[in-house]
C-alpha cells in the first residue's frame, strides 16, 4: 500500500494517509470553486481509519443550509490551508483531502470530473477522462 503525506502551505498541519484513494476526482461544481478560490477542485477520498494527523491543530467549520449538515471541513489553524473534510451521508467513514496538498507528480490521477456543465466556459480537459455533466 503507498503512503501519501499532505501538508498546508505553511508545513504546519501535516496529514499521512496509509492506502490507496477510494474516489480521486475534480470538481467544478460553484461550492467547490468557491471553497478552493480556483475554477475547481481536486478531491481525493480516503478511508477514515487510513488517514492519520501528524501534526498541527486544525479548526473546524460547518457549511450552513447544506443538505447534508455533517458535513465538516477543517484547516489549519495558523496558516487556513491544507483542508481535509468529512463527507457526512454521502461517502459515510471517508476523508476528503485536497489533491493539491500532496505536492507529489508522482500522485495517481484524478479519473472523472464531477459538475462539468458547471465548469467556466474557458475549461477543457487535454485527456479524455470521465465527465459527469452534475455530480
Amino acid at each position: 500500500m503507498p503512503i501519501f503525506h499532505a501538508k498546508c502551505p505553511c508545513g504546519a498541519l501535516c496529514l499521512e494517509v496509509d492506502g490507496d484513494p477510494l474516489h480521486n476526482h475534480l470538481c467544478t461544481c460553484t461550492r467547490c470553486q468557491r471553497a478552493s478560490g480556483s475554477a475547481l477542485s481536486h478531491n481525493v477520498w480516503f478511508r477514515e481509519q487510513d488517514v492519520r494527523v501528524l501534526s498541527g491543530d486544525y479548526s473546524t467549520w460547518f457549511p450552513q443550509g447544506e443538505r447534508t449538515p455533517d458535513v465538516m471541513k477543517a484547516f489549519c489553524r495558523i496558516c487556513g490551508g491544507g483542508g481535509f473534510s468529512k463527507s457526512g451521508d454521502y461517502f459515510p467513514g471517508s476523508v476528503v483531502i485536497a489533491g493539491g496538498t500532496f505536492a507529489d507528480p508522482a500522485f495517481p490521477a484524478p479519473d472523472h470530473v464531477h459538475w462539468w456543465n458547471n465548469r467556466p466556459h474557458w475549461i477543457d480537459l487535454a485527456e479524455a477522462i470521465e465527465r459527469h455533466g452534475e455530480g
